[in-house]
């Protein structure tokens, strides 16, 4: 094996090493963004319901407490959708930064095959 050869591998196995490292911060710091957000969810949730229940006992007729349900519950849907939308975004852009480093040497290599061939 050439003396070049090696230096080449210890290179490429450095800078995959770093990549992965790169990868696992950017994951972690992804991560925390993620459980942020769902304790924001969950504060969020549980203020809506506690008014939610105040409003729904402070109803006069039955009339009242069904058209409020009614509203309330639409108002919930709509919210819960919203916020599955907000989740799946922000946790395909966490899995796409993660890996960015990771796809980034892999094409390297590739192009290092290809350069050898």
């Amino acid at each position: 094996m050439k003396i070049d050869s090696f230096e080449k591998i210890v290179s490429l196995s450095k800078e995959n090493v770093e990549a992965l490292v790169k990868s696992g911060t950017v994951a972690a710091k992804g991560f925390e963004d993620v459980a942020k957000a769902s304790q924001e969810y969950v504060t969020s949730s549980t203020e809506k319901a506690d008014a939610a229940f105040k409003a729904l006992f402070a109803c006069k007729s039955p009339t009242e407490f069904l058209e409020l349900n009614s509203k309330l519950a639409r108002e919930s849907v709509e919210g819960a959708i919203a916020d599955s939308r907000k989740f799946a975004e922000l946790t395909q852009t966490v899995v796409t930064a993660a890996l960015e480093p990771i796809s980034a040497r892999v094409a390297a290599f590739q192009s290092l095959v290809k350069s050898a061939a």
